[in-house]
């Protein structure tokens, strides 16, 4: 029997020989979760980059995403600090 590569092994082929098209594809994924608020899509394919760009931290992956892409890409202004333990 075959096997069949899944979409998301597919992709990260295709990123891993392709990486300078990663760019264009966060801009495109974000501009499509503006209009269509799909979350699961979005976090999808940023799963797919993380892979491919080797980040395994969850915290990494979003920081990387909102320095390198949000609020270059975006415009997106920093609206809030970061939370803080007020408890101690």
């Amino acid at each position: 029997m075959r096997k069949f590569r899944t979409l998301d092994e597919f992709e990260q082929e295709y990123f891993r020989k392709h990486p300078e098209e990663i760019d264009d594809y966060l801009t495109e994924i974000f501009q499509e979760y503006s209009q269509d608020n799909d979350s699961d899509a979005l976090l999808a394919s940023l799963r797919v980059i993380a892979t491919v760009r080797e980040i395994s931290d969850t915290i990494g992956c979003r920081m990387w995403v909102t320095d390198n892409f949000c609020d270059s890409k975006l415009d997106i202004p920093q609206t809030a600090e970061a939370p803080t333990n007020h408890d101690d």
